[in-house]
C-alpha cells in the first residue's frame, strides 16, 4: 500500500475500492438516510451554482458550459470531503456485489435508502433556496436559467435519457473512484474537478442534480412547462441510466485492475 502521506496507486485503489464500499453499507439505514439528506442538499449547492452561471446574457456558449459544469463540482466536492452519502457515487456497490461480500437485497436496500435520502435534502434545499429569494439573483435570470434547464430535462427523449444518465455516471463515478482513497483534500478535488465539469458542461442527466434544479424550476415557472410527471419521469429513467453507468465504471476498473479476476482464479 502506499505510504502515510502518499495517494494510493491505481491497483491500490482497486484493491481497496470493494472494502470501502461495503464498509458504506454497513452504518445503520437511519445514518445513511441522515447523510444521504446532507448529500442531497450539497450536491444542490451544486446546482445553485450551475444556475449562476447559467443566467448570464445570451445562449450558453461552450466556455460558458464549461463555467458551469466547474461551479457545479463544488457540490461533488463537498459531499467527499464530509463522507456524505450520494446514491451515484454509491451505483458502485455493484463491486463488492459481484465479490460476494455484499447480498442483492442489501443493495438495492441502502440504494433506496439513500435516493430518498438524496430527495429530501435536494428539495428542502431547493425550496430554501426560492424562498429567500435566490432565484431573483441576476435580475431574475436565475429563475429563468432554472425554468429553460429544466423544460430541457423533462422533455427529452426516454433513449436520451437513460444513455445520458449513464454517460453522467460513467464520468461521476470515476471522480468518485479516484477521490475515494485520496490521503489529502487537494487530491480529492483535482480527482473530481474534471470529470464533473465535463459531464455538466456536455448535459449529461445525474439524477441527483436533477433533484434540486427540477424542483426549482417548477417553483419558479409562471405557466406549467414542468410538471411532477415530467419531473418523476425524468427522474425515473436517469436514475435507471446512472445505476447502468456507475457499474459500467465499478466492474470494468475492478475487472481491469485484476481485483474480480484474482478474486476468480482469472488474474
Amino acid at each position: 500500500m502506499a505510504d502515510a502521506g502518499e495517494d494510493p496507486t491505481p491497483k491500490e485503489i482497486a484493491a481497496g475500492a470493494p472494502d470501502a464500499l461495503a464498509a458504506k453499507v454497513d452504518r445503520s439505514y437511519p445514518r445513511m438516510l441522515v447523510l444521504a439528506m446532507l448529500a442531497g442538499a450539497l450536491i444542490g449547492f451544486g446546482s445553485i451554482g450551475y444556475l449562476i452561471v447559467q443566467a448570464g446574457p445570451g445562449a450558453p456558449s461552450g466556455a460558458g458550459q464549461l463555467l458551469s459544469g466547474l461551479a457545479f463540482s463544488v457540490g461533488l466536492m463537498l459531499v467527499m470531503v464530509t463522507g456524505a452519502e450520494l446514491f451515484t457515487g454509491n451505483t458502485m456497490f455493484v463491486l463488492p456485489a459481484a465479490e460476494g461480500r455484499l447480498s442483492a437485497g442489501r443493495m438495492i436496500v441502502a440504494w433506496t435508502v439513500v435516493w430518498i435520502g438524496n430527495l429530501l435534502g435536494s428539495a428542502a434545499l431547493a425550496a430554501a433556496f426560492v424562498a429567500a429569494g435566490g432565484a431573483e439573483g441576476v435580475d431574475g435570470g436565475v429563475a429563468a436559467a432554472a425554468v429553460r434547464v429544466a423544460t430541457e430535462k423533462v422533455g427529452k427523449g426516454a433513449g436520451a435519457l437513460l444513455l445520458s444518465g449513464m454517460l453522467a455516471n460513467m464520468l461521476v463515478c470515476l471522480a468518485v473512484w479516484g477521490a475515494m482513497t485520496a490521503t489529502s483534500v487537494s487530491s480529492k478535488v483535482l480527482a473530481i474537478v474534471g470529470p464533473v465539469t465535463l459531464f455538466v458542461a456536455a448535459g449529461f442527466e445525474h439524477s441527483i442534480a436533477n433533484q434540486s434544479l427540477l424542483p426549482i424550476g417548477w417553483l419558479v415557472q409562471s405557466g406549467d412547462a414542468v410538471g411532477g410527471a415530467g419531473i418523476a419521469y425524468n427522474l425515473a429513467l436517469s436514475t435507471v441510466g446512472n445505476i447502468a453507468g456507475g457499474a459500467v465504471v465499478a466492474l470494468g476498473l475492478g475487472f481491469g485492475q485484476g481485483k474480480l479476476g484474482a478474486e476468480h482464479g482469472r488474474s
